[in-house]
């Protein structure tokens, strides 16, 4: 991991609401996505991590970001089909 300090005026625009994308997946590989909107990421978290432990499954986090189309931003876990 690398960390250094920033100077926060490069920033151009910021998400106050964003929405994100929970991928949960079995072991085949097979999954349910689901767009959650209102919380924060500890809440988000919160709310994958029990719905993966009831079902005995792994999820992958992202965050929406919108621009030209709907992009993902990887937050948590890693998709098991990814090559």
């Amino acid at each position: 991991m690398d960390i250094r300090s920033v100077d926060p005026r490069d920033q151009t625009w910021e998400l106050d609401q964003p929405r994100y994308r929970v991928y949960f997946h079995d072991a085949d590989g097979a999954s349910d996505e689901y767009e959650l909107h209102g919380g924060d990421v500890v809440d988000v978290l919160t709310w994958a991590q029990a719905q993966a432990q009831m079902a005995g499954r792994s999820f992958v986090v992202y965050v929406c970001v919108p621009g030209d189309g709907l992009g993902l931003v990887r937050l948590q876990g890693s998709d098991p089909n990814a090559r």
